[in-house]
């Protein structure tokens, strides 16, 4: 009797494991068709961080310069040798009329007072995108207003070093500079761009605007919008709404653009105070400034995907 049982458990045994190894098998098929539906892990774009990465791209956190013997400091960036925002139309600067037709807003970046160069810097972490990174998928677009002053020969340049988790350098892009010719010996600010793929191993990104004085006292290197953006190759960036605002004879008009996704509603401030909730498009408000300050800062509180997110201008009176 006990080889009689010890035989049938045996054979129950040999019965029962392809059973259970099939069902394995069953659950990993499911799974893997799972993955393939869905595509690789490198193509989800909600792990490359959306718009643009840099922190006070146009020099508005903070004030400008009224003439060329500040320098203000530039708030989220690191600076040397004076570096500084200005304001448009401060005398022998770019004017006001410049900044409307680029989105130039209030102030501008200086190379500074009494400096043969000079340079601001920040660093950027993008370590939440290592697994695209890492498969050579992400690319990263940097680009900016750039300029100078009339005949100088005084320039900007802005470059973007991809570093590992070290900090050293894998490899860089650059923008810049434009010379007197570019800008027909005009003062002006000219866009530029570059595009190149993300190395293997990158972790964080600095980007740094260095501006060089050739003659004068005044380093009069200019830029304005300095932008840095994550893609997929192949695929545009992942973009985020947008602000801008505009003059209309005396009246400012805002307008919000769609990014990536769609938009449901936008509330208006002009200098903390609600003058429109809009949930039509186009999400677009305006106001007369005759009554208001000198300088107005616009925010809009908008609605998308879910989230809530506050985008920000500043502008002079209309």
């Amino acid at each position: 009797m006990t080889r009689t049982l010890r035989l049938r458990n045996d054979a129950r045994t040999r019965v029962a494991r392809p059973r259970f190894s099939f069902g394995l098998l069953c659950v990993a098929i499911v799974a893997i068709g799972a993955l393939l539906v869905a595509g690789p892990l490198s193509a989800r774009p909600d792990t490359v961080p959306a718009g643009n990465l840099v922190k006070n791209p146009g020099a508005e956190d903070g004030a400008g310069a009224p003439d060329s013997t500040q320098h203000p400091a530039l708030p989220s960036w690191t600076t040397t040798s004076f570096l500084t925002a200005v304001k448009y139309g401060t005398s022998g600067f770019p004017t006001v009329a410049m900044s409307a037709p680029i989105s130039g807003g209030v102030n501008l970046f200086a190379g500074g007072p009494n400096n043969a160069k000079s340079t601001a810097t920040q660093t950027i972490d993008i370590t939440g995108a290592a697994t695209e990174i890492d498969g050579g998928k992400l690319q990263a677009q940097l680009s900016a207003l750039i300029g100078g002053f009339e005949s100088q020969e005084d320039n900007a340049v802005v470059e973007a070093f991809f570093l590992n988790a070290s900090a050293g350098q894998l490899g860089t892009i650059k923008i810049g500079p434009v010379t007197a010719a570019d800008r027909a010996n005009k003062t002006a600010l000219l866009p530029r761009s570059a595009t190149g793929t993300v190395p293997a191993g990158t972790r964080s990104i600095r980007v740094v605007i260095t501006a060089t004085r050739t003659s004068g006292s005044y380093n009069d290197g200019y830029l304005d919008n300095i932008s840095l953006e994550l893609s997929l190759l192949g695929s545009p960036p992942v973009r985020k709404p947008t602000l801008a605002v505009a003059c209309a004879k005396h009246a400012l008009v805002a307008t919000v653009r769609s990014g990536s996704a769609a938009i449901t509603s936008v509330k208006f401030l002009v200098n903390g105070k609600k003058i429109k909730l809009d949930k039509k498009a186009p999400f677009t408000a305006r106001v007369g400034t005759a009554r208001l300050a000198a300088i107005l800062h616009v925010t809009a509180q908008v609605n998308a995907g879910g989230k809530t997110v506050a985008l920000k201008k500043t502008i002079r009176r209309c």
